[in-house]
Formats: C-alpha cells, sequence, structure tokens
C-alpha cells in the first residue's frame, strides 16, 4: 500500500495555458469574452513602465481594466519596465522595481517574470535577479512544452501567431504541440498578443478567429484529460510536488496513515493543493474513506485498487485511508 502525487493536478495528463504579452486593453474585444465562453484561463504580461500609454500595438496597459481581470481570476506576470535589453546595471529597475510597482498596483504577489524581446533577455544575470526578487518562474520565447520535472527558471511558451518571421516560414496550425503534450504528459502555453478581426503584427499575433479555432482545438482534443489552468496554478503545482515529502505512520490491516511535509517550499506559493493516489486492497474501494487534517473528502476509484483525490495541503498534512466497516 502506498500514496504518491499525481504528476499534474486532478489527475489530468497534460496542461494548458494561454499569455498575452503587454496586456493590450482591447483584449476586451474578443479575446476575454472568447475565455468566458469557453471556460479557459487566461493571464497578461504587464509592461510595468508603460502602464496607460498609447504603444504602436494598441492600448497597453488597461489601468481601468486590471481589476476587472483579476475579478475574471486572471493572471498577471511582469514583462520588464522598459521592454529593453537588460544589462546587469537594469536588473532593479526592469525586474525589482517593476515588480513592487505592480504588486502595489493589484494587491497581490506577482510570482512569474516573462521576457521582453527575445531570450536575450533570460540572460543568467536576469534570472539571478528573478530569483533574489522572489519570482517563482521565468518565461522565454522558447518554442517547446514543458515537462513536470523541468527548470522553472526556463519555461516554455508556443507562439500562437498568424506566421512566423523570415527565414521560418510557416502557416498557422491549430493542432500546435498538443500531440506532443499528449504523449509526454507536457505542460503547453501559448503566447500572443492581442488577437482582433485581422493580425495587426502576423508574426506576433493570431486573429481572434485562429484564437477560437486554438481554444476549440485543445478543448477537442483535450476532453477530460485537459487541465485548463492559470501558469501560476500550474507552476503552483509544480512546487508542491517538488518539494512535497510523504511519510508511512501507519499501514495495518485496517487503515493506512501519512504525513506530507512540504521542507523549503516558497512561501510566495499561492495555490497549495496536490492530487495524491493511493494503492489499497481491492476491498477499500467498495466504500472508501480518505480522511485529510479531519475532514472527510470524496475519493475517486481511477484503477482497480487505485484511489484518487485533490485536497489542499499544508506542512504536516495528515492523510488517513481507510475501507467503512461492514454493517
Amino acid at each position: 500500500m502506498s500514496l504518491s502525487i499525481c504528476p499534474w493536478k486532478y489527475g489530468k495528463r497534460w496542461v494548458y495555458s494561454i499569455t498575452y504579452d503587454e496586456a493590450l486593453a482591447d483584449l476586451h474585444r474578443f479575446a476575454i469574452p472568447m475565455h468566458e465562453e469557453y471556460a479557459i484561463p487566461g493571464h497578461v504580461e504587464l509592461l510595468v513602465g508603460q502602464m496607460g500609454e498609447i504603444r504602436k500595438a494598441g492600448n497597453s496597459s488597461y489601468n481601468g481594466y486590471r481589476r476587472d481581470l483579476l475579478a475574471r481570476g486572471w493572471g498577471v506576470g511582469n514583462h520588464s519596465w522598459t521592454h529593453e535589453i537588460i544589462t546587469p546595471e537594469m536588473v532593479d529597475q526592469e525586474l525589482g522595481h517593476a515588480k513592487q510597482v505592480l504588486e502595489e498596483a493589484l494587491g497581490e504577489p506577482i510570482i512569474l517574470y516573462c521576457s521582453p524581446g527575445n531570450n536575450t533577455n533570460m540572460a543568467d544575470h536576469v534570472l539571478k535577479a528573478c530569483r533574489r526578487y522572489g519570482y517563482l518562474g521565468a518565461m522565454s520565447l522558447t518554442d517547446a512544452l514543458n515537462l513536470p520535472e523541468d527548470e522553472l527558471f526556463w519555461i516554455n511558451r508556443t507562439a500562437l501567431h498568424d506566421h512566423y518571421y523570415e527565414p521560418f516560414y510557416s502557416a498557422y496550425d491549430p493542432y500546435r504541440n498538443i500531440r506532443q503534450a499528449q504523449a509526454v504528459q507536457g505542460w503547453l502555453i501559448d503566447y500572443c498578443h492581442c488577437p482582433l478581426e485581422t493580425a495587426v503584427h502576423p508574426n506576433k499575433d493570431c486573429s481572434e478567429a485562429q484564437l477560437r479555432q486554438r481554444f476549440e482545438t485543445v478543448l477537442s482534443e483535450g476532453g477530460d484529460a485537459v487541465w485548463c489552468a492559470l501558469p501560476e496554478e500550474a507552476l503552483s503545482y509544480h512546487l508542491m510536488r517538488r518539494h512535497a515529502r510523504i511519510e508511512a505512520v501507519d499501514d495495518n490491516d485496517e487503515a493506512q496513515r501519512f504525513c506530507i511535509g512540504l521542507p523549503e517550499l516558497p512561501e510566495q506559493v499561492p495555490y497549495r493543493s496536490l492530487t495524491l493516489e493511493a494503492t489499497v486492497p481491492a476491498a477499500w474501494c467498495r466504500d472508501p474513506r480518505v480522511v485529510v487534517d479531519g475532514w472527510e473528502l470524496a475519493a475517486e476509484v481511477v484503477r482497480p485498487s487505485v484511489l484518487r483525490v485533490t485536497t489542499p495541503v499544508r506542512d504536516g498534512t495528515q492523510v488517513e485511508i481507510r475501507a467503512t466497516p461492514r454493517p
């Protein structure tokens, strides 16, 4: 008999997230209503030094919109202060000051940095500063998936663009990286800027019709196996799983008891749940009882002799699993 942690929350096979760089106000025209329609969480990367200004791509910082996004359950990351190449002399402003200003404006911690421009801003001195200022992850522009045990200070993202820059010509593909995510239990993060009727910058964005096609493809291909999550949620689960230590306290014919520790878990982690699977005698699956920190939870039988439950976890959480006695 044993207790283990699922690679992803709810026992899902793979994860889908999407981010919008620069947090343009026109997201309210198509993207935000579409997220509401399909119930897919959203996330914006805010260019902190230009909040409220007009940029070439549109109104950049939604001063009147940011709390509306938070109320809708969206996440927010720091996309730097200036969107320039970050030298060692600039990290205090681009990462430290920008994070502080953004946290004061939103009233909640910022745990994700998103590289502006290209991967030049994923240099060693930048990532070192990210750790120093309390970020928990850094998002790059590398087109690849993220695996359950990958490094969180180089998070890959898939370009959701009409087509790529020359000489890497391409056609829009609504299935991009989905099959691989299914095969390797990957975390797929799309990124674009602000989908409108047509892509304003085709090699930086997609159209609203292409965004809709992508969402419908993710949901139809993913079915019950995909977890649509905020980047902050997936990152939190990743860290919870990485730091969790399970100790068997008691194991007998009547019950199993375990203690879950979370040594050195960063205090900034905002979401603290884990999905647990327990291997138990077949007879226990008829009417199982799972009690976590004194609260009885409903357990799902996912395979013969395997129970699954998703629960909040703290350092020292107690888990007891037993069968209901026969009447």
